[in-house]
């Protein structure tokens, strides 16, 4: 029901009823609950036409989310985008703040500098701590069912952390954690607060130095019996004189992506990725990305990825494929998918799906992550919010 007060702001207690098919008597105990603990909050609803008589009797009144009943809270980590944020219930970011890390290698250590981070910004921000509903957690990794483990990650090198990275952000901020695949939370973003809402069936190819997919199906991330669908990186593209993280010369990681990207032009001074370059490699897309020389090779990178878009739109049937990320959101890569999908593989009107840029960027994936979470989910710590209603005053979250 929360849910769909954030999508449709306005919304009557009956309309509600309607829809989810109980009383209306119902509905309204719900809203009281949902007002008293200042999640929603009512208003009057303007007239549709202006111009034709006010109806008599009360004026109807609607529910919208209240932006500054709740918070949430990200941390994003990445060698792009290393930040920690806070945003208001409808998404809209109110604080942030850059991250200065320079070394990934270890995942407690990691945890500890951003979650540290955070903590500062929280404080600075003179937050209420009560009204957070929660943090989210946005990073190139596999991660365990209930996303509080880190399985693996071929972008950091780490390898299980046995939940050592969740709970140094638990510790450290004493609030509710999530860790996320950022191709997954970036899906998950989309179709809360971006290019994806109202939309069940779509896939997002998040391309920066790797390339990964978020698969949504009947609004869910779609994780597969392993937890490791999406990895399209590693789809057979050509073969480089370049090594995969997986040992491979013919990953689509070394084709279509930065790092792929990076070797061709001979930016790189070695042929398999390292993961203590990371700052390396993410600070040298960022200039080859500015650099308008660079548009045709650009263009031929998103080409390739068009190559394995192409099975993928045949097997998922999606309504729409999102491109994110450094690469995906460049407008020559963009360009350079969307020609080749055009003149090879017969997209256009009648293809069933639309190709599009993605609307939410990696560093804002994560709050919005935690909101969608922890707010708009059977995650929802009602009981929380509730009884620290009254420790502030109304709509206060944040000053």
């Amino acid at each position: 029901m929360l849910s769909r007060i954030q999508a449709e702001p306005g919304v009557s207690r009956a309309e509600l009823a309607r829809r989810f098919g109980f009383s209306e008597m119902a509905a309204t105990r719900i809203a009281r609950d949902l007002l008293g603990a200042d999640i929603i909050e009512e208003f009057e609803l303007s007239e549709e036409n202006s111009s034709s008589q006010r109806r008599l009797g009360r004026p109807r009144k609607g529910l919208r989310i209240n932006p500054k009943g709740v918070v949430a809270a990200g941390i994003t980590v990445s060698a792009y985008f290393s930040e920690v944020s806070i945003c208001d219930a409808n998404g809209q970011t109110i604080a942030r703040r850059e991250v200065s890390n320079s070394s990934f290698e270890d995942a407690t250590e990691t945890a500890r500098i951003y979650s540290n981070a955070l903590r500062d910004l929280i404080k600075d921000t003179g937050i209420n701590t009560s009204r957070i509903v929660g943090v989210g957690v946005a990073l190139s990794a596999k991660t365990s069912p209930d996303r509080s483990k880190i399985i693996r990650s071929e972008y950091f090198g780490w390898d299980n952390d046995g939940g050592q990275f969740w709970d140094e952000v638990r510790h450290n901020t004493g609030l509710p954690v999530v860790i996320e695949n950022i191709a997954n939370a970036l899906a998950l973003s989309e179709m809360r607060f971006g290019a994806a809402q109202g939309v069940s069936e779509f896939a997002l190819a998040h391309v920066a130095t790797f390339a990964g997919v978020g698969v949504v199906s009947e609004a869910r991330v779609v994780r597969g019996a392993s937890g490791d669908a999406g990895r399209i990186g590693h789809f057979r593209s050509h073969r480089r004189p370049l090594r995969c993280t997986c040992g491979r010369d013919d990953c689509l990681n070394l084709s279509a992506t930065g790092f792929g990207l990076l070797a061709k032009l001979g930016t790189l001074d070695h042929d398999t990725f390292e993961h203590s370059k990371l700052p390396v490699y993410a600070t040298s897309l960022l200039d080859l990305v500015d650099n308008d020389a660079n548009s045709e090779h650009l263009n031929d990178a998103g080409g390739l990825l068009a190559e394995a878009l192409d099975p993928l739109t045949k097997l998922l049937a999606p309504e729409l494929i999102i491109l994110s990320g450094t690469l995906g959101s460049n407008s020559a890569y963009f360009d350079g998918t969307k020609e080749k999908l055009t003149t090879e593989y017969g997209y256009g009107s009648d293809s069933g799906f639309r190709l599009v840029k993605g609307e939410v960027s990696p560093a804002e994936a994560a709050s919005l992550l935690a909101l969608h979470t922890f707010c708009y989910s059977d995650w929802l710590d009602f009981e929380r919010l509730n009884a620290h209603a009254s420790d502030h005053d109304k709509g206060t979250a944040y000053a």
